[in-house]
């Protein structure tokens, strides 16, 4: 599979590098084309090919600056593939990318022809850009080796780079180019008379001298070293160097490049990787990354565990495979919302292995900047949480003595019904204060547990019955009438010889957009109006069902 993408805009602008990038991997080539984009690498067209073969075709087609070879692909076999480019065609340049356990790997592609190796992760756009550029400024070197006199002078002289020539066997300058003398800090006639032991280190003279007599005969080599100026400084340099015939004697031309803060800065990347790594692999935190398709590029530990997956289990797999079927419209939308606002939080609910429903809470982030946008989510495992959040409400809508609903459940749901017709049954037991007095306020409270059941054994199924406070009941009806309240009421009052104490109801039926508070008052003058007539009659209401009555 070959793709290809353009970085350049504008049918005017100067051409800039054209290369091939020949990598597997979906995510790493994903992070190298982001990488490629920078405007520092220079870069106006990349084609792309997942295979060996892929590569081979697409440079018989297309004369590229430089090939971007990753040595883990599947239809060759690591070094074999830098020879087999080579072989086709022999001025390509080619940089291999190679993990970290593979940097030996990378080391004998160099070896076989390779212009430089770059390890995965440990590298920015401005190192690639420098690699590159460095790769394509060899292979010029090679090739104005090879040609004339004013080809090897604009190579030689001009060269940004320090540049000299060595004799092979006594390590003297033969020549130096300018940059040279800038970097080091001699003039051409002190180098001249001068030998490489000259600019190293002292303690590295013997391991310099078994480099050097390793190096006669052999093609391109690529060392880090140690070097010192005139001043006395020390600097990082990396070496390219190649055998040559020099005035008739066996010499190797030099190409250096100062790597101090190349060094400085991979070191640190290195330390930002492994920490930004062990907090992905050790964070509490539920951290995922996924395409816009939903699929999952990486999945930490703590995610995995989270739904009883392993981590393997999970790359690849599509989010929308966790979430329960008749929810995952809204996950359609999620994605849609993060791909055009660039973030996006709330709740996900994911299945896990068991079939168990667990509740995320999320704050995810969209990576724009990539070629292929992918998302950064962070959630948090609320399930508990929410559960112990659902058990404290519904505890605080109990009354603890009689199991009743209490008065702050009333308000919430009668907001609830809205503009709905409702209707309620106000009771309040006659006399409570003689049992209170009479038998203490345990049998007081007895009674109300007795009468809490006594409602609730005769309230319809649609029915709530609500402890006021004190002695004071309530039915609420959701749907009901004047009739079927009425009803109600009725079948209270006649099983009255069975309550644990006598009782007063009073009946209100609410009015269109009527507030709580005002049907519950004509509720109450209902009541009070029934018990001012049972008074005020020959036989008023004893009380009845208290121990020591039955």
């Amino acid at each position: 599979m070959q793709s290809r993408f353009d970085v350049s805009d504008g049918q005017n602008a100067p051409r800039g590098l054209w290369l091939l990038m020949v990598e597997d991997q979906r995510f790493d080539a994903m992070l190298l084309r982001k990488q490629l984009g920078a405007p520092a690498v220079g870069c106006s067209h990349v084609d792309h090919a997942e295979t060996l073969a892929g590569a081979l075709e697409s440079l018989g087609q297309c004369a590229y600056d430089a090939v971007l070879l990753d040595l883990g692909l599947s239809d060759s076999d690591g070094v074999s593939a830098v020879r087999t480019l080579r072989q086709r065609f022999p001025e390509v340049v080619v940089v291999v990318l190679t993990g970290r356990d593979e940097e030996q790997l990378g080391i004998d592609a160099m070896a076989s022809g390779a212009q430089d190796m770059l390890i995965k992760g440990s590298f920015d756009a401005a190192a690639l850009a420098r690699a590159l550029h460095y790769a394509i400024e060899r292979q010029r070197l090679e090739g104005g080796l090879r040609q004339s006199v004013e080809e090897h002078r604009t190579l030689f002289e001009n060269n940004p780079f320090p540049v000299w020539v060595y004799d092979s066997f006594t390590l003297r300058f033969l020549a130096v180019n300018e940059a040279t003398t800038r970097e080091y800090g001699y003039s051409r006639e002190e180098f001249l008379k001068m030998t490489l032991l000259d600019t190293h280190p002292p303690e590295e003279a013997e391991k310099l001298i078994a480099a050097v007599e390793a190096a006669r005969g052999a093609g391109l080599v690529v060392e880090e070293w140690r070097h010192r100026r005139k001043d006395g400084s020390v600097f990082d340099v990396e070496i390219n160097s190649q055998g040559i015939d020099f005035r008739g004697r066996p010499a190797r031309i030099v190409l250096a490049r100062d790597i101090t803060v190349r060094k400085r800065a991979i070191r640190a990347l290195e330390i930002s990787e492994n920490r930004f790594r062990t907090l992905f692999e050790h964070s509490l935190g539920l951290i995922c990354t996924h395409d816009l398709d939903g699929v999952l590029l990486s999945v930490n530990p703590a995610a995995a565990r989270a739904v009883d997956f392993t981590v393997g289990e999970l790359m690849g797999r599509n989010l929308a495979d966790l979430i329960p079927p008749d929810r995952r419209p809204e996950f359609a939308e999620y994605l849609k919302r993060i791909a055009a606002n660039g973030t996006d939080s709330g709740l996900l609910p994911i299945v896990a292995r068991d079939g168990s429903l667990r509740v995320w809470e999320y704050h995810n982030m969209l990576d724009k900047e990539a070629d292929e946008p992918y998302v950064l989510g962070h959630a948090q495992d609320i399930t508990e949480r929410r559960s112990l959040e659902h058990r404290l409400r519904e505890q605080s809508t109990i009354d603890p003595l009689t199991g009743c609903r209490n008065r702050r459940f009333l308000d919430e749901h009668a907001t609830q019904l809205g503009r709905a017709i409702w209707g309620c049954l106000l009771i309040d037991l006659d006399r409570f204060k003689q049992i209170n007095d009479t038998y203490g306020h345990e049998r007081g409270d007895q009674v109300l547990i007795g009468m809490a059941e006594f409602l609730r054994d005769h309230a319809p199924a649609d029915a709530i019955v609500v402890r006021m406070g004190g002695d004071e009941f309530l039915l609420l009806m959701n749907a009901a009438t004047k009739k079927s309240l009425s009803e109600l009421a009725d079948r209270l009052r006649a099983d009255t010889p069975r309550a644990p104490s006598g009782f007063t109801i009073g009946c209100a039926l609410r009015e269109s957009d009527e507030k709580l508070d005002a049907t519950l008052r004509r509720a109450d003058a209902a009541l009070y109006a029934s018990r001012a007539a049972a008074r005020g009659g020959a036989d008023a209401s004893p009380i009845s069902n208290v121990p020591g009555d039955r």
